[in-house]
């Protein structure tokens, strides 16, 4: 057998010169016509791009080189099984066993032909073993019949979606593969795209497309709360003899409608739910591009985020309420991305540059245009580097200025979703002053990211510019630092790792000074340095870093009382676990 490249692959949708995606699921639902002899339980998550035949001279398989054998369904023979599954460790195998004598009883799926290795541990959630009940041949041109039926169904999903196509045409496009009557709604449950080619099957559905509407039993129903990724399954009742699947449509994690589907051709399986998820996927531009241009102003988050940065006066309370509705704590960190581009002016740069941003902090992001520009708030838990600058600087480089050409212009962390304002205020100023830094960066020896200008590298600049500066944004720039959570924990756990961070720095970074004047073994204050910079993700190589904790210190000294300087800095003869000695 020869060896196939493992070189990983992108595993987004399928472009047009991408391949098909096929889950476990839908293999199995291929298989649901044969005498399966043993599959793993539970079944593995995994999705396959093509298929390799082999047999004991070669590896037949059509797919591109670079496909990893962890994204190839392997179909062999029983003699060569074990083999196949000992020399790649990644593959999965569909085995074909010999066919069923006349008169013979199949073998049990426990045993499973024992002495072909089909149930060593080794391999046993890494195939699935059929009894071969017609040629080799015949059951590779069916396997291959499938995934090319796939592939052009995937591929022209794809080709709607470049075209801005309609709902319709993406539904109408599907009922080869999924063959059921399927239909969209939006949020106030208007049916908005059908199937045109597959009558509906039932009065239900009947009265559904008459009226335009959802039924009020089903309205009751309430599928709007689900969450983004669930499926909501309705059992044949009186109200259809047939079920139902439904999946929420979100856009930004705001609720735009629902795709909807009654199995009334084929029945409900897990693999028809996984085809189900990728007509779903691919139906969320088109739904985007609808939500630009007809519904962007009845999103709630919207005018929520537009009342935070316009800092409007709101009730404690409608805060709360609109926190509860975006699934926000009251404790939830923040930061800002402003990208400069106009949805108005620039509608489709500026929807690929939503679209793309979507994925920034892992999806954790609210993306919605805002005057001239396109925000992006990131949101998560109480975190030391979830938003740090570091991931920051890393997503909007890979995602939005290298393919888009977009620059942005980025706040600090902060917390309290009122300080929205003063968050804005910071990326602005930013991009404001992009030329001074870039002049910088390009006069420093550290080769900053292109693209990216962060309101950090920009303070001192805004610091020194005579312009009066109010209190409220002053404070708000220096109330969510590192040193403040450092200078908590020692209080807490009477430490004084405070003390060792700033002779770190005002000794240049010179680990040998640090530890004769703390008394301490060099290693140790490197050890204790490193651990900070891991934690919090920051890099101290960055001159701009250096100067912000400089100035963030310089700020704790002006702030804090002499007492409380005097206690963390006088007898500072620490040893490694920070105990005054």
């Amino acid at each position: 057998m020869t060896d196939s490249s493992t070189q990983d692959i992108d595993f987004s949708p399928a472009t047009g010169a991408n391949l098909p995606s096929v889950t476990m699921n839908m293999l199995l639902d291929l298989l649901t016509q044969s005498d399966i002899l043993y599959k793993p339980a539970p079944l593995p998550r995994k999705s396959f791009r093509w298929f390799a035949a082999v047999s004991r001279e070669n590896v037949d398989c059509a797919a591109p080189s670079n496909i990893a054998d962890a994204h190839l369904l392997f179909v062999c023979g029983e003699d060569e099984a074990e083999a196949l599954l000992r020399e790649k460790p990644t593959a999965f195998v569909l085995v074909l066993a010999g066919k069923k004598e006349q008169g013979t009883e199949a073998p049990p799926p426990e045993d499973c032909r024992a002495e072909k290795g089909f149930s060593s541990k080794p391999y046993r959630d890494r195939m699935i073993v059929i009894r071969q009940q017609s040629r080799f041949a015949y059951f590779i041109f069916k396997l291959q019949s499938y995934f090319t039926q796939l592939l052009i169904w995937q591929n022209e999903l794809d080709r709607i979606v470049a075209c801005r196509g309609t709902l319709t045409e993406m539904l109408d496009a599907s009922t080869t593969v999924i063959k059921n009557f399927m239909f969209v709604s939006d949020n106030s449950f208007n049916v908005i795209a059908r199937t045109s080619n597959i009558e509906p099957p039932d009065n239900l559905h009947r009265l559904i497309i008459e009226t335009g509407c959802l039924t009020p039993q089903m309205i009751e129903e309430k599928r709007h709360r689900l969450s983004e990724k669930d499926y909501y399954i309705k059992p044949p009742s009186d109200l259809t003899p047939y079920a139902r699947l439904s999946r929420p449509l979100y856009l930004n994690h705001t609720y735009f409608g629902s795709l909807s589907m009654s199995c009334n051709a084929t029945p409900l399986t897990e693999g028809l739910k996984d085809l189900f998820g990728i007509l779903a996927r691919h139906i969320m531009p088109l739904c985007e591009m609808l939500w630009r241009t007809q519904v962007k102003l009845n999103v709630p988050h919207y005018f929520f985020f537009s009342k935070m940065l316009e800092h409007a006066e709101v009730t404690d309370e409608y805060v709360r309420s609109q926190m509860d509705l975006a699934h926000l704590a009251d404790d939830t960190e923040f930061k800002l991305i402003v990208m400069e581009v106009d949805g108005e002016t620039e509608p489709d740069h500026a929807a690929r540059a939503i679209r793309a941003a979507i994925g920034i902090n892992k999806g954790d992001v609210f993306c919605f245009p805002y005057q001239n520009a396109t925000l992006v708030l990131c949101h998560t838990p109480p975190s030391d580097s979830m938003l740090s600058h570091i991931k920051t600087i890393e997503d909007l480089s890979k995602r939005i200025y290298q393919p888009l050409g977009i620059i942005s212009g980025v706040s600090e962390v902060f917390t309290g979703i009122t300080n929205l304002d003063l968050a804005y205020r910071q990326a602005k100023i930013a991009l404001g002053l992009k030329n001074t830094i870039s002049s910088e960066q390009f006069a420093s020896e550290h080769e900053a990211s292109k693209g990216v200008y962060l309101f950090g590298d920009a303070l001192l600049y805004f610091l020194v510019d005579p312009s009066d500066k109010d209190a409220r944004f002053m404070s708000f720039c220096f109330q969510h630092t590192i040193l403040e959570k450092i200078y908590e924990e020692d209080q807490q756990n009477d430490t004084n790792y405070l003390a060792l961070f700033w002779f770190y720095l005002y000794y240049g970074r010179n680990a040998t000074a640090v530890a004769q004047r703390l008394y301490m073994h060099r290693n140790t204050v490197l050890y204790h340095i490193e651990k900070l910079q891991k934690r919090f993700d920051f890099d101290l190589s960055w001159r701009t870093a250096r100067d912000r904790m400089m100035l963030d210190f310089k700020v704790f000294f002006l702030t804090m009382s002499h007492e409380s300087i005097e206690k963390i800095f006088i007898d500072v003869q620490d040893d490694a676990g920070g105990n005054k000695a």
